[in-house]
């Protein structure tokens, strides 16, 4: 059976390519200037609010949320609110055409809550008014027959630590009949028979926290009515595919009177993935109904209550090792604390699982992963996207497994790492680049580990230092969790500028760069030859969504493939023209096109064009890519869950103040294995930003609820993330290359990657600096507050 073309072109690229050095290329892995930097710098890219100003007649949009984090709803009176100055229309769950849903994984989100609501952020009613403050003041005058009912906010009282079984309470989702979304687990190899054969078994609890996103931007969307009665949205989405589904299905319309576009946002990070569905249909739903266009925006605190959160874990792990240190079995449980609703919780919890046993060779596994459903603000996608989850635990398990072999922590990493050849804790075959073993290396080196150790080691005194490492893998892109594919369109003009347009969006990760970067390469043009079109659902085919670091492996592939027809379309007419021996022998450096034999005779990259329309050569292409497909078993967790992985090391050295525990990071080194750099900028940014957010992670960052499921800290001068004053004095980026052959010119993702061992290499690096077999076993959570710190220093009795 041949191959799709698409595959084919992507395998030739990378096999043609893969030994050629970075400096060899002209635009691939170099530090070129980002296509909207100048634009960002000086203020010209429009968000989604600043369309505001060109918006005519608008009626602005509010979200009456509930003040219950678990109620029953028996009536809703908007009767004052209705008279409220500006007031032209209150809206209801009965008012909504379509669906009444806008779970992205599961139908178990309504967009306006009836029949019950489950956390304090639930709209129960929509406030149309003339100007966005009489909206908000009328909001206070909707008034909510609720029936309260008991509030779950710890997983604990819904499931059996032990069991994993669920226990007698209340439902919060009555309507499924269970408070478990889902479970997933590995069942591999002989765990009981590896544990008693085992010299040394290490096991401990741990638990990580919520995180909020904090981006720049919070949520913003318009929509203006069609005059068909179809409605075009602008809305701070990463997905907006997904996101017209959604509104399609509220709105009761085919997709194709739902248009999306995706203005530049102002960071998402996961947290732009499913918010954008609810803010888009709540202006679709107004804008539809009142002819008129609608506007929404959210505060700071209405952004922080609306959207979706990291998930909080809480887990139980069990590592098993012989004496010369090679593991012999890993058992966990996790339980993720799903808040209020599934949003992305169940591809959540299946990455978390996944991953849940390290890039490590481990033959013997019993895992669970169970998602529980609360009463808080639901869990979605974050960065790392489960997999900070565990990594967490199974790096510290690798710390206390080290302590009991008197092995070094590097020295037990090395001896049990995935390497070419190796196969996964699920059976897969690993017959491609595997940095895992380099990246270690190459950090130990950079941070100069050893000899870190040696010296801290005699340190004493109220301040002490200590230096951590922490291993990772993640799965690109989204693998079993479904079929996953990529679009992009490429269209020069006549005057030899190029349109580049995709679904994916860019968040201020620079993604889009990458794909500009292969664009250029592969034509042989300049990247300001190219004009980046916003995404927009109306003119290009669907990308997929912006998620799982798969824009430059998924995204660069789609513009790789349409690219290549292209410059073969392009050299066969070149040649034809310059007399060149062979199509192969053309060379584009635009604006000036020869032969290689002969870059004397040449014509320019436009006269080229120009003579492409004469002689009927068409030159606008559509590319697409289908990831290889991806294998599980749901009753063994084994299979090859995703086609290919990053790898990364993370070595944080840190300061711990004895006498107040608090932890400041004065150096990061991470090294990562993302196969072909393509846009070197972007990676080494990619690198200290998601050291600095998975530093706020480790140090600071959590949300509190009171006892009514009240969020505590719903702004930022109550949610604390890391500042200028808080980044590490120093940092050693540094990037190996394993290629992939199923990937752009070889390159793998890093967006996700970044934050993924940051928080357990700081506390490695913490324990390290106490100097405490007691307080490695006690260092089992995050955020390292210094409260926390200062309690395990002295119930470890550690001594300055």
């Amino acid at each position: 059976m041949s191959k799709p073309d698409y595959v084919e072109i992507v395998e030739e690229v990378f096999y043609k390519y893969k030994d050629k050095k970075t400096e060899e290329f002209k635009y691939i892995g170099k530090n070129v200037v980002r296509w909207d930097a100048i634009a960002k710098i000086t203020g010209q890219p429009i968000f989604t609010a600043d369309l505001l100003k060109l918006v005519k007649n608008p009626v602005f949009v509010y979200s009456v949320r509930t003040k219950y984090a678990h109620a029953k709803v028996k009536g809703v009176d908007y009767s004052d609110a209705l008279k409220y100055p500006g007031v032209l229309a209150v809206f209801t769950a009965k008012d909504v055409p379509g669906i009444n849903d806008v779970g992205y994984v599961i139908p178990d989100q309504p967009l306006l809550a009836d029949r019950k609501v489950r956390y304090i952020g639930d709209t129960v009613a929509l406030v149309v008014a003339e100007s966005l403050e009489n909206a908000r003041e009328a909001g206070e005058l909707v008034q909510v027959d609720y029936e309260p009912l008991k509030v779950y906010l710890d997983p604990l009282e819904i499931i059996d630590p032990e069991t994993l079984e669920e226990k007698p309470h209340e439902l919060i989702h009555d309507e499924r009949g269970t408070d478990i979304l889902t479970r997933y687990k590995i069942r591999v190899g002989d765990v009981e028979k590896a544990f008693k054969e085992a010299a040394v078994v290490v096991e401990n609890n741990y638990e990580t926290p919520f995180q909020e996103h904090a981006y720049i931007e919070p949520e913003a969307a318009i929509a203006i009515p069609e005059p068909d009665g179809g409605v075009t949205i602008y809305a701070k989405t990463q997905c907006p595919f997904d996101t017209r589904k959604a509104v399609a299905n509220v709105l009761g319309l085919p997709f194709n009177m739902v248009r999306v576009i995706a203005p530049a946002l102002g960071g998402g990070f996961g947290g732009a993935e499913d918010v954008g569905n609810e803010i888009a249909a709540k202006v679709a739903l107004v804008a539809t109904r009142l002819k008129r266009p609608a506007v929404l925006i959210h505060t700071r605190e209405e952004s922080i209550i609306g959207h979706t959160k990291r998930h909080r874990t809480i887990s139980w792990y069990r590592h098993a090792a012989a004496r010369d240190g090679t593991l012999l079995a890993v058992e966990a449980k996790v339980i993720l604390d799903k808040g209020a609703y599934a949003s992305l919780g169940p591809f959540v919890a299946w990455r978390a699982v996944v991953h849940s046993t390290g890039p490590y060779k481990v033959r013997n596994a019993k895992v669970d992963v169970v998602a529980v459903y609360t009463n808080k603000i639901p869990g979605g996608a974050f960065r790392g996207f489960g997999n900070p989850q565990v990594t967490f635990p199974v790096e510290r398990q690798m710390d206390l497994l080290a302590e009991e072999l008197g092995m070094d922590p590097v020295e037990l990493r090395l001896k049990n790492v995935l390497r070419n050849g190796d196969r996964t804790v699920h059976g897969q075959l690993l017959d491609h680049g595997v940095g895992a073993e380099e990246v270690i290396k190459k950090a130990v080196e950079l941070s100069g580990w050893y000899e870190k150790r040696r010296l801290y080691a005699s340190l004493t005194g109220p301040v002490r230092r200590g230096i951590g490492i922490a291993i990772f893998y993640h799965g690109n892109s989204i693998g079993a969790e479904g079929a996953d594919y990529s679009s992009a369109s490429v269209i020069i003009q006549r005057d030899g500028s190029i349109i580049f347009r995709t679904g994916l969006t860019d968040m201020g990760q620079g993604a889009i760069q990458g794909l500009i970067n292969i664009l250029a390469e592969v034509l042989g043009v300049p990247p300001n030859y190219i004009k980046v079109e916003a995404a927009d659902t109306a003119a290009t085919p669907d990308a997929g969504p912006t998620v799982a670091s798969r824009s430059t492996a998924m995204g660069g592939n789609a513009t790789l493939v349409a690219a290549y027809k292209l410059r073969q379309r392009l050299n066969k007419l070149a040649a034809e023209l310059l007399g060149c021996g062979s199509p192969d022998d053309v060379v584009i450096e635009a604006p000036k096109v020869y032969c290689k034999d002969d870059p004397s005779h040449a014509i320019t990259w436009r006269e080229l064009v120009e003579q492409a329309f004469w002689k009927g050569v068409p030159l606008q292409e559509f590319g697409f890519y289908r990831a290889p497909p991806a294998e599980w078993d749901e009753e063994t967790g084994t299979g090859a869950p995703y086609f290919t992985y990053t790898y990364g090391a993370i070595v944080s050295d840190v300061e711990v103040d004895l006498e107040t525990g608090l932890v400041r990071v004065k150096e990061a080194t991470t090294v990562y294995d993302i196969g072909r750099v393509v846009n070197r900028t972007g990676a080494e940014l990619h690198a200290i930003g998601g050291y600095i957010q998975g530093m706020g992670y480790a140090l600071m960052e959590d949300l509190y609820y009171d006892s009514a499921g009240r969020l505590m800290n719903s702004n930022l001068s109550t949610y604390h993330i890391p500042t200028a004053r808080d980044v590490p004095e120093k940092f050693n980026v540094y990037f190996v290359e394993a290629g992939y052959y199923h990937a752009p010119f070889g390159a793998k993702g890093l967006g996700e990657p970044s934050i993924v061992a940051i928080a357990p290499s700081i506390a490695n690096a913490v324990v390290n600096a106490l100097r405490s077999k007691q307080a490695n076993k006690l260092v089992n959570k995050h955020p390292l507050t210094p409260d926390y710190v200062y309690g395990l220093i002295k119930k470890a009795g550690v001594k300055p």
